[in-house]
């Protein structure tokens, strides 16, 4: 009842209904075969806010003119053969759904729609091939039209821009980094913020879509997104380090050394004034938060110790560099927030300037779970198929359509079966409305303008329904199912036997999908979180050994990404899972020290590059043992015993940027391999923290060269 007291969502209803009947209205009057899908395509494309409309309308036309094409390829040479053109209808939707959920943007709807528009205009055209390309013209003029009164409508109409809910959104993930960092900072190891960040920015990549199709006024700032996106990325491995090193500096009692303990205090400080700030504030706000900040970066420096090859002095140098990266990180975070916020165009933040970067094309692609997800949809439509032509059924038709949609649109989700049951629930009650439209109502509609009151009974309140996240996913197959069974032309001639038919059909498609999908296809959140961890595994064995990508900031991307993907599914897996004890974050920091080590050994003396290449074999092998186990295990004693030996020949190399970037790659290691190693612990002594210590030349050499240590 709340939700239909929404004012925002009666205006989208009424906008969104307006525009279905113009669509509707133009389609008639234009003697279209089946105007009804203009109507229906508006409620298809039609989205709360402008930028996604409009992706989203243009990559319904680009996918209804490849289903077009696609349809004149197949359906004259094999009409006469309907096996072979049911394969190859299975086939390409089975070819479609796999390149769709290889692109999880925005653009993957077009090859998303263009699977199963194919058999929307191929299987009714079956018993008339001769007309097949007047029928692949006229749908295409359909949905185009539909397509085009939507997008129009949603700028005209009291648009609603996306940019205020990028901000918001962006507020959002800021607070959650706060909080976290705050959390960490006081000597907190919390992961819900973590997991949140991670799992929602997995969503940057539409979003950056829709800014770009948004307002053209606001377009420049997509790539600022973009940027932001990045570091946001980097903020994840760098405070997971962090709280690392945090927790081996601690004396027995908790405590920091002075010096340090006060720097984290005011870097938390600093950050927390930094997100509070108000929004009128925010300009004059990071002009004198800058200056706070170079402050920080000045007692960093003044803490640094000597790297001489002592681990406490390791630790604290890794940590003060990770605490820099911080605030360079947290700076341009802020810088880009503004930029995003005033719709200017893009800036280039400079305190993480060259040193900071991550390639944000670089995603986690699972091509296996891909290619399964695609040939089940692919074996459902077949199987309905063979069914169809047993029986020979006349209307089963509307069967093959429905369940090429059901095994389609579902595909993405680690078990379909459960929304694929609801879409099959909301398609009944969508025949029952129709039902009583077409043979309680509408014989009494003698004009248009009655026509569209008596339509506005339903759809208006299902338009609000629509504008509701939580309801959407219900509301629309009611309202496109109950449109697609209307079918509303410009003379009245419904019939029951015809009617009946066509919904039998409709369930029994939609059924036929869920029940192949219940049979091969559904997998649970836990089976994908195992694969998905297995796969980070895998690649860090790869890594380990010289295989696959070698650079680290495309690695990173595909590994935070990875984390992303994860994060929602650990989340829904049931608790006392032995997947709890996995921290693909940390994973990802083992990789990245993994490719660092790899690049500073070939400047190394011959034995100490010996020494690091044997611990990169031991932890190449630790981690396809747990890929050949299927589950996290203990790292052997024997991997930490060649760190010690490594971390011993590399500290007695002579000063150099390789030395120092290979001691810091070995310590970013044994932190993320032995976290609970009392070896690395601070309770047999603080390092010396204070004005006496002096910072090495060397090390802040190796600050500025390395970028993404860990």
């Amino acid at each position: 009842m709340r939700i239909l007291l929404d004012r925002q969502g009666w205006v989208f209803s009424i906008k969104t209904y307006l525009a279905s009947i113009t669509a509707l209205y133009i389609g008639l009057a234009g003697n279209l075969s089946r105007p009804y899908w203009a109507m229906a395509t508006v409620y298809i494309v039609s989205q709360p806010l402008l930028g996604p409309t409009r992706a989203k309308g243009v990559y319904r036309i680009l996918g209804t003119l490849l289903a077009g094409a696609a349809t004149l390829l197949m359906l004259p040479h094999l009409v006469e053969a309907p096996l072979l053109l049911s394969a190859a209808m299975s086939l390409w939707l089975a070819g479609c759904l796999f390149l769709a959920l290889l692109n999880r943007g925005p653009r993957g709807y077009a090859f998303l729609l263009a699977g199963y528009t194919t058999a929307f205009i191929g299987f009714p055209a079956v018993t008339a091939p001769e007309l097949i390309f007047d029928t692949v013209v006229a749908r295409s003029e359909e949905i185009i039209l539909g397509t085009v009164v939507a997008v129009l409508f949603a700028g005209l109409v009291f648009p609603a821009p996306v940019r205020p809910m990028v901000a918001g959104r962006i507020r959002s993930w800021l607070g959650d980094a706060a909080h976290w960092c705050g959390d960490i900072l006081q000597g907190g190891r919390a992961h819900a913020p973590r997991n949140r960040l991670a799992a929602d920015l997995v969503q940057f990549d539409a979003l950056i879509e829709f800014l770009r199709r948004d307002d053209p006024r606001h377009a420049d700032a997509a790539p600022s997104l973009q940027q932001l996106r990045d570091h946001m990325l980097l903020l994840l491995p760098v405070l997971s380090s962090i709280a690392d090193r945090l927790q081996s500096l601690r004396d027995p009692d908790g405590a920091l050394p002075a010096g340090l303990q006060a720097l984290v205090s005011d870097i938390a400080v600093w950050l927390s004034e930094q997100h509070h700030a108000p929004a009128g504030d925010r300009a004059a706000a990071g002009t004198s938060q800058a200056c706070t900040a170079e402050a920080l970066r000045g007692r960093i420096s003044t803490l640094r110790p000597q790297m001489d090859g002592n681990l406490q002095h390791l630790q604290l140098a890794s940590l003060l560099l990770r605490l820099e990266e911080l605030l360079d990180l947290w700076e341009d975070c802020r810088v880009l927030q503004r930029a995003i916020e005033q719709g200017t165009a893009h800036v280039a933040p400079p305190a993480s300037a060259g040193r900071l970067r991550i390639n944000g094309g670089s995603r986690h692609v699972d091509y296996g779970m891909a290619l399964f997800s695609a040939l089940s949809a692919g074996v459902a439509l077949m199987g309905y198929c063979v069914l169809w032509i047993g029986l020979g059924w006349e209307a089963g038709g509307n069967g093959a359509m429905m369940a090429a949609v059901a095994a389609a649109f579902f595909a993405a989700q680690d078990d379909p079966a459960p929304s694929m049951m609801s879409f099959l629930a909301w398609a009944v009650v969508a025949s029952i409305v129709a039902g009583i439209y077409l043979f309680g109502i509408f014989p009494a509609v003698h004009d248009f303008g009655l026509l569209v009151l008596v339509l506005a009974a339903v759809f208006l309140p299902l338009g609000v329904l629509l504008h509701n996240p939580k309801t959407m996913l219900s509301a629309l197959p009611l309202t496109v199912n109950l449109v697609a069974l209307l079918s509303v032309q410009n003379t009245y001639g419904a019939d029951i036997q015809s009617f009946v038919n066509a919904a039998v059909a409709m369930f029994i498609g939609i059924g036929f999908a869920v029940v192949v999908t219940r049979l091969f296809r559904s997998v649970g959140a836990e089976w994908t979180a195992r694969r998905l961890v297995r796969q980070g595994w895998s690649t860090l064995a790869g890594a380990a050994q010289g295989r696959g990508l070698q650079d680290r900031q495309r690695f990173a991307a595909r590994m935070l990404d990875l984390l992303g993907l994860l994060a929602p599914r650990l989340a829904a897996t049931p608790e006392g899972s032995d997947l709890a004890s996995v921290d693909m974050l940390t994973e990802a920091r083992v990789g990245l020290n993994i490719l660092q080590l790899r690049r500073a050994r070939l400047a190394l003396p011959h034995r100490s590059r010996k020494a690091v290449e044997q611990i990169l074999d031991a932890v190449a092998a630790h981690y396809r043992r747990q890929v050949t186990a299927r589950r996290a295990l203990p790292v052997d004693d024997a991997v930490r015993e060649r760190l010690e030996a490594s971390l011993a020949r590399v500290g007695g190399v002579a000063a150099s940027p390789a030395r120092d970037e290979a001691l810091m790659g070995l310590v970013g290691l044994r932190f993320a391999l032995f976290p609970c190693d009392p070896a690395m612990a601070c309770g047999a002594g603080h390092p010396a923290v204070g004005t006496d210590t002096l910072p090495c030349a060397s090390a802040l050499s190796a600050h500025h060269h390395t970028g993404m240590n860990r």
